[in-house]
């Protein structure tokens, strides 16, 4: 049965589900692993404070959205995020500063965070490589308010210098996308600097700190990949007839990179419910646990 009469199927069954072919697939790749999840969450101790008692309430609606859902998972935990990043960029003082540039800044900086979220940088998923590179070459036009933005946000996190070498070497065709072949070229270049490789482009070797691939990943990838589902700009990613494994552990990447800075928001909040080692420890575990389900689409 295709996936347009699994969707009709699915609504006219309500409320007795089934799993959608990937849904299956994925879930078997689990117990295939011995396991129930693919993020391992951490325990938390107790505080009366209002703030972590906000996030913590889209923490928990977020946990469950899961296994099955981790897009809408880290939709959850991104509202949360989303409001602290508000927050840093009033306590910073200056509208114009980027809530997001000012939230890496805090993350990166405060000695009490344990930016851990770092480690993932070499296990990015061809998939978001490809997403992330699509979106900047679709952006490089600047045809609307939405496109105007993401171009922006890439050249202040990698460079203009970059960005618009990067675009010049793979750039949209007629219908304003990139060609396959060059989606996947460009993504491969940016799996590259996402391994922290010097790239070669035009004649000019580009290098890029923890601090810029951080910035592109943040208000790039994850605010982009929010952005575009929250205004139904994509198609529900796990009741697709493109969906495969592969779209889970992007998804799954932007779940548990979510999830790492939130864990570090509760540390330099110093709401006293976890410490930095047991960050480190449960973020060490479920990168692991990334690499062991999806390490070969990494």
């Amino acid at each position: 049965m295709d996936t347009k009469k699994l969707r009709i199927k699915y609504n006219n069954d309500w409320p007795k589900p089934f799993d959608f072919p990937v849904e299956e697939a994925f879930l078997n790749r689990l117990q295939s692993k011995g396991l129930q999840q693919a993020l391992v969450s951490c325990d938390l101790g107790y505080s009366d404070d209002y703030q972590f008692q906000f996030y913590l309430g889209y923490l928990i609606d977020a946990l469950d959205m899961l296994p099955k859902r981790p897009d809408l998972a880290f939709d959850h935990v991104w509202k949360a995020l989303d409001s602290e990043f508000f927050l840093v960029q009033q306590e910073i003082g200056n509208q114009n500063c980027s809530r997001f540039d000012g939230f890496v800044d805090r993350i990166l900086n405060d000695g009490k965070s344990s930016a851990v979220f770092l480690n993932y940088m070499p296990i990015i998923p061809y998939q978001t490589c490809e997403y992330a590179a699509k979106r900047v070459i679709e952006a490089s036009n600047e045809a609307d308010k939405h496109a105007k933005t993401l171009f922006s946000r890439a050249k202040s996190s990698l460079g203009a210098s970059f960005v618009e070498k990067f675009v010049a070497k793979y750039p949209p065709g007629a219908n304003g996308k990139p060609t396959p072949a060059d989606q996947r070229k460009a993504g491969r270049l940016l799996k590259l600097i996402f391994s922290g490789n010097e790239v070669d482009l035009a004649g000019d070797i580009f290098s890029f700190s923890d601090e810029e691939i951080s910035k592109f990943l943040i208000k790039v990838v994850l605010a982009n990949s929010r952005n575009e589902r929250f205004h139904g700009g994509v198609f529900p990613p796990f009741r697709s007839s493109s969906a495969k494994l592969a779209t889970y552990a992007h998804a799954y990447y932007l779940l548990h990179i979510s999830y790492g800075l939130l864990l570090d928001v509760f540390l330099y909040r110093d709401h006293g419910v976890v410490q930095s080692s047991e960050v480190v420890s449960i973020m060490n575990n479920n990168s692991t646990l990334f690499s062991l389900l999806f390490g070969e689409l990494s």
